[in-house]
């Protein structure tokens, strides 16, 4: 069976007639002139070959087909991202069920979020790179989005029990082709695009991605202008030994928005569109990736790759998270409760170098059949961070419920950049894995993998971290055909410090975080391969939780002792006919903590953690009406979400979140060389609260109502 991203559609198929085999004549006979059969070649959009199903992934460091990976792995295709209008990070990870957003503990900017009930934003990656520092990310130059569910740290080193998702750069291809995109919308949306790839040689091409987005957003006076440019050049394509080199640059300025407060424990009823920050507040990024690559084809089943990344990071933040000041029943039913606004200015700056390099092989030894990998990694890390200077008493003035001024008269020296408690980090890891795949009967294989990774890393604090972890992936697999895989997998992770390393005198207290995570799955491929169905129920643990928010870590550096989630995954994607397509996840989460950590509340024993529902699902569906025309619409849903302090030793009562349901809409009328689109996002205008602040402080809303019409042309 051909891979997913090069099997033809059903709906291309062209079917030719083979002329019949023509009967013998006698000698003086003349033979007919024979007549060919009429072939007729139509031309369609490209996006008709493409799947919701996405191609093949790298995520367990091999080129393979996600369903012959033996752990749950969510893709979301170029063809979901399109349909759906998703043009950042956050937007593409709707439709990853389980998946939650964080509202920016400490200050914290960028994607934030929490997998299968444990943080992952340290697990971000970029073509199997580390890529977590803090910055919000585009999806203008990704092909697409893999999240691989579980812990992973054999494959990835230090990470966390939720998983890792990783973004698939768009790489040069050997076909000359432009898409132009432009989107505009409400709240003076607009949005520019160009994907541009040329062959520039016989095995070499150039690819460019430029993107300029810029508007407001259902949210009275949030603001983002995004602007980015993706060139890469790629020659030897298909021999012995391939090249590449790329980069990626990224400059945003965003509104912060850290929405409502709670107000007896549910986030402050009013409309969707309230902000209570300044239109004063910034966040800006600029992110810049060069990186190289080299395969080495020895054979054609040994491949060595290589890896270069430097990476360069700049942030600066100065937003107010706003908080009730006294409020009482009357004061809030009248809107004239006080809004007191919190300031949090702040800064920060990375630098990553990272190498890589592995080997695949496969070989047989008597009447086993291996598939070994092995590789090293390097990485070298470079942090700081600091707070902006504010003189006693000039913060952002406050504001009321019922009318919040967005543009107050503010202090002399309110947004003063004098840095002040700057903090550095500096961290050396080394990295070694091996990994072989074993066929010991037709269709049973038993993986078995471990990594080293030895760190040594510096804090202008004092503290030091150093030490050397072992990391495990192991699975029984069964594939009696090509159509089916059944799977035992076991997988742990290690974290030695605070995701994206909070600059705590405790590092050296306590042991490394250390999660674990068991699974049972099953994946078909049905319809010759056009619908893929996936399966699985799993147990994840972690020990010896770190806190992540940078406010409060250097005094309560751990958050549990223990804690678990017991889940359930269902997922489809693919095309049911040739007309109907779709894109379905579905988990429920019975997740608790079972310890707490010392010196933390004991009564977080038992609950339920911090922004874990116990639900979600989502979906994404497409008809197609007639060859032109198509319609399409989706769900978002996910049940309450919990948000509390975890310190003190009184019993805690929560704040909430409640679950909600959105739904998208969209229509498109397809040509060969053009698409036209409409997309209404959240059609009933739900209020919804899309991320939460896990102590408990606010709430923000998703977006509301908002309509968005793109055209695309393709030449």
């Amino acid at each position: 069976m051909l891979p997913v991203n090069t099997r033809p559609a059903r709906t291309g198929a062209i079917a030719i007639a083979l002329a019949a085999p023509l009967p013998l004549f006698a000698q003086t006979g003349t033979a007919p002139t024979p007549v060919l059969p009429t072939v007729e070649v139509s031309e369609t959009n490209p996006r008709d070959t493409q799947s919701y199903q996405g191609g093949t992934t790298r995520l367990g460091k091999l080129d393979q087909l996600p369903k012959d990976v033996p752990q749950g792995i969510t893709i979301i295709s170029d063809k979901l991202l399109f349909e759906t209008n998703a043009d950042t990070l956050k937007d593409a990870v709707r439709h990853v069920s389980g998946l939650t957003f964080n509202a920016g503990e400490g200050g914290r900017i960028g994607d934030n979020m929490t997998l299968r009930g444990f943080y992952s934003f340290g697990d971000l990656y970029l073509d199997g790179i580390r890529d977590v520092a803090q910055y919000n990310r585009e999806t203008f130059d990704i092909e697409q989005l893999e999240v691989l569910r579980g812990s992973a740290a054999m494959l990835f080193g230090r990470g966390q029990a939720g998983g890792v998702i990783n973004r698939v750069s768009k790489p040069p291809r050997l076909v000359d082709r432009t898409t132009l995109t432009t989107t505009i919308g409400t709240q003076d949306y607009g949005r520019v695009v160009a994907d541009m790839n040329k062959v520039t040689g016989q095995d070499a091409a150039l690819r460019v991605n430029l993107m300029k987005t810029e508007g407001g957003s259902t949210r009275d006076d949030v603001q983002t202008n995004r602007e980015g440019i993706a060139p890469s050049f790629r020659w030897g394509i298909g021999t012995t030994d391939e090249f590449s080199v790329g980069a990626l640059y990224l400059k945003t300025r965003n509104t912060p928005d850290y929405g409502v407060p709670f107000y007896k424990n549910r986030p402050l009823d009013v409309s969707g569109d309230t902000f209570y920050g300044t239109t004063s507040d910034y966040e800006d990024n600029e992110t810049t990736l060069l990186t190289g690559s080299w395969k080495h084809r020895v054979s054609s089943d040994t491949v060595i790759r290589s890896l270069i990344r430097a990476a360069d990071y700049q942030r600066d933040v100065w937003l107010t998270a706003p908080r009730l000041q006294n409020p009482t029943d009357a004061t809030v039913a009248d809107g004239t409760a006080v809004v007191r606004r919190s300031g949090n200015h702040r800064g920060g700056e990375e630098h990553t170098l990272t190498v890589q390099s592995d080997l695949s092989t496969k070989f047989a030894t008597g009447a086993l059949k291996h598939e070994v990998l092995g590789g090293v990694e390097f990485l070298k890390e470079r942090a700081a961070r600091w707070t902006y200077r504010l003189a006693s008493g000039e913060t952002a003035p406050v504001t009321t419920v019922g009318n919040p001024n967005s543009s107050p008269a503010m202090p002399a020296s309110y947004g003063n950049t004098e840095k002040l408690s700057r903090s550095t980090y500096s961290g050396d890891t080394i990295s070694v894995f091996a990994q072989d795949a074993i066929e010991f009967l037709p269709g049973w294989k038993v993986l078995l993998g471990i990594r080293h990774d030895k760190m040594n890393a510096d804090y202008s604090n004092g503290a030091v971290v150093d030490y050397g972890e072992n990391s495990y992936r192991s699975s029984l697999s069964f594939q009696p055909d090509d159509t089916q895989h059944y799977y035992l997998s076991w997988t742990d992770s290690f974290n030695p410090t605070a995701d994206l390393y909070q600059f705590s005198t405790t590092t050296e207290t306590y042991p490394a975080e250390r999660s674990r995570s068991l699974e049972l799955g099953a994946k078909w491929d049905l319809y010759e391969g056009d619908l893929s169905l996936r399966a699985a129920v799993y147990r994840a643990e972690k020990d010896w939780e770190r806190n992540t928010d940078i406010e409060t870590a250097s005094t309560n550096a751990l958050l549990s002792k223990k804690r678990h989630t017991n889940g359930i995954e269902l997922e489809a994607a693919g095309r049911i006919t040739s007309r109907w397509e779709v894109f379905f996840g579905w988990t429920a989460m019975d997740a608790k903590v079972d310890e707490a950590a010392p010196g933390r509340n004991p009564n977080i024993a038992g609950m339920r953690p911090r922004n874990t529902p116990p639900f979600a699902w989502n979906l994404w569906t497409t008809y197609k009406l007639d060859a032109h025309w198509k319609i399409g619409g989706g769900i978002e849903a996910k049940g309450p979400r919990l948000a509390y302090g975890v310190g003190g030793s009184n019993p805690i009562t929560p704040n909430v979140a409640p679950g909600y349901r959105r739904v998208d809409a969209m229509v498109a009328y397809e040509m060969p060389k053009y698409t036209l689109k409409a997309n209404l996002l959240n059609v009933f205008d739900t209020l919804y609260y899309s991320s939460v602040y896990e102590n408990g402080g606010h709430a923000v809303p998703g977006t509301g109502r908002a309509l968005q019409l793109t055209a695309e042309v393709q030449f």
